[in-house]
């Protein structure tokens, strides 16, 4: 008889208007986090024949980008180069004068892919500054990876550097959002 009239009672309450505003807004709340979820592209390790083709795709090539240009007075560099593993190289040059210089270098790397971006992570990294002073292995590098967009057609690969720590020599970090990087040719 208790339980009936519990029951009986709930079922009498009506809601009033807060309730019902608070659950439509936690409702749309819960969708649209489920919404962001599912369509977020979590970066997953490729399989080792994409790897290789991923790798035989960037063996002996190198890109390079300037930040605003190569003729500017004031300008940052980048160069990537995939010639024997991976190698970062950055400057910071004032007319003809480089300030800062530095490079992160692997023999190898490993990748994971997120739709049709490929991220490169340094293996085993050497870190080498140049410039201001010359030290070897002063760059913290675990926080840094080489993104790649659209790599297997040349006209539209784009490249986006992710740097997870504040410990890159000033006034780096650059190009951390896509950008497309001009592609030299190397000559021995």
């Amino acid at each position: 008889m208790i339980k009936l009239d519990l029951l009986t009672q709930l079922f009498a309450l009506k809601p009033n208007t807060t309730d019902i505003l608070m659950s439509v807004m936690l409702l749309i709340l819960i969708c649209s986090c489920l919404t962001f979820f599912a369509c977020a592209n979590p970066l997953v390790p490729i399989s080792l024949e994409e790897e290789e083709q991923v790798k035989a795709e960037l063996k002996g090539r190198s890109f390079r980008q300037f930040d605003p240009s190569v003729d500017a007075n004031k300008r940052k560099g980048v160069i990537l180069n995939f010639f024997s593993g991976v190698e970062l190289w950055a400057q910071y040059a004032e007319g003809e004068t480089a300030l800062s210089e530095w490079s992160i270098t692997a023999e190898d790397y490993r990748i994971e892919k997120a739709g049709s971006e490929y991220r490169i992570y340094f293996q085993a990294p050497r870190s080498e500054q140049i410039l201001p002073r010359q030290c070897h292995n002063c760059i913290e590098t675990s926080g840094i990876s080489i993104s790649i967009r659209d790599l297997f057609d040349s006209e539209k690969i784009r490249f986006k550097l992710n740097i997870s720590n504040d410990d890159f020599p000033r006034p780096f970090p650059i190009f951390e959002s896509w950008t497309e990087f001009r592609e030299d040719e190397y000559f021995n």
